[in-house]
C-alpha cells in the first residue's frame, strides 16, 4: 500500500490515459513500417476517441460507480453522529489570493455537498487531507479555513496528515475514536466511494455511505441513447481519466488487502 510520490506517478502515466495512449502512439510511430506498428496507432486513436465520448463515460461510471445515494429518510435514522468529508486537491500559486493555495474544484464540491449535510442534519463536520507531496498547505486545514470564512460553520477536528484515501480512513479512525465518534456520514464523489468505503472498513470505521455528483443514471432513469453521446467532447476524457483511476485504485487496494 505504501508507494512514493513519484512511483504513484510513474505508474498513472504507464497504465493510465493519456499517457498510456500517448506511450502507444509513440511505439507505433517508431514500427509505422509495420503491421505492429499501425496497429498500435490505430488502437491509441480508438482509446482516444471513446474516452472522449459520453456514451463511454456513463458505462465507466455505471461500474465504478457502484454505492447508491442514501435516501433523505436512511439519512435522518442514520444514527450517524458526525459527518467526514475527505478532501480531494489543491490549486497552487494562485495570484488572485498572493500566490497562496486554495481548494481544487473536487474539494470545494465535497465541502459544499458536506455542508449541505451539516445543514440538514445538524450534524458536526470532521474534514481529512494533508498534503500529498508536501508542498502546499494541508487540504483540511484549507477547508477547515473555507468553512469558517465562507459559511461560519467551524469543523470538530481535521487530519492535516493524511495523503490517499487509504491514509484518510486509518488517521480519521484514530481521530473518531479519540472523540468517542462510533458512527459517520462519509462524504466523497460517487466515483471514489467503492475505494472510500474499502478503506474505511478496513480501518474499522463505521460509516454510512454518503456519495454524490454521479456521472452515470440508474438504467431505469436513464434516458435514451442519443447519436450525440458517440461525438468527442471536451472535458470528458478527464471525467473518463477519474474513472479510471479509481477502478485502478480499487483493484490495488483489494490486492494489497490479500
Amino acid at each position: 500500500m505504501e508507494l512514493d510520490v513519484l512511483t504513484r506517478s510513474l505508474l498513472k502515466l504507464f497504465v493510465l490515459p493519456p499517457g498510456a495512449l500517448l506511450l502507444l502512439l509513440l511505439i507505433g510511430w517508431l514500427f509505422a513500417k509495420r503491421v505492429l506498428g499501425r496497429v498500435l496507432i490505430l488502437i491509441a486513436f480508438l482509446g482516444f476517441y471513446l474516452l472522449s465520448t459520453p456514451a463511454l463515460l456513463r458505462t465507466l461510471a455505471s461500474h465504478v460507480e457502484t454505492i447508491a445515494a442514501p435516501e433523505p429518510a436512511e439519512l435522518r435514522d442514520s444514527g450517524a453522529e458526525a459527518i467526514l468529508v475527505l478532501m480531494a486537491g489543491v490549486r497552487q500559486i494562485n495570484p488572485e489570493l498572493g500566490g497562496a493555495d486554495a481548494l481544487s474544484t473536487l474539494s470545494l464540491e465535497r465541502i459544499d455537498y458536506g455542508l449541505a449535510l451539516h445543514r440538514r442534519t445538524g450534524l458536526p463536520i470532521l474534514l481529512s487531507g494533508g498534503s500529498v507531496r508536501g508542498d502546499t498547505r494541508p487540504l483540511a486545514e484549507l477547508g477547515a479555513d473555507w468553512l469558517q470564512d465562507r459559511a461560519g460553520v467551524k469543523v470538530v477536528t481535521v487530519d492535516s496528515d493524511s495523503r490517499d484515501t487509504w491514509e484518510n480512513a486509518r488517521n480519521s479512525a484514530e481521530t473518531l475514536h479519540r472523540l468517542g465518534i462510533k458512527r459517520v456520514l462519509l462524504v466523497t464523489h460517487a466515483f471514489h466511494m467503492p475505494r472510500a468505503m474499502l478503506s474505511a472498513k478496513t480501518a474499522q470505521i463505521d460509516a454510512i455511505a454518503a456519495p454524490f455528483a454521479f456521472k452515470h443514471t440508474p438504467a431505469e432513469l436513464a434516458p435514451p441513447a442519443r447519436p450525440v453521446d458517440w461525438l468527442p467532447q471536451p472535458g470528458i476524457l478527464g471525467q473518463n481519466y477519474l474513472l479510471l483511476h479509481e477502478a485502478a485504485g480499487l483493484a490495488w487496494y483489494r490486492l494489497s488487502l490479500q
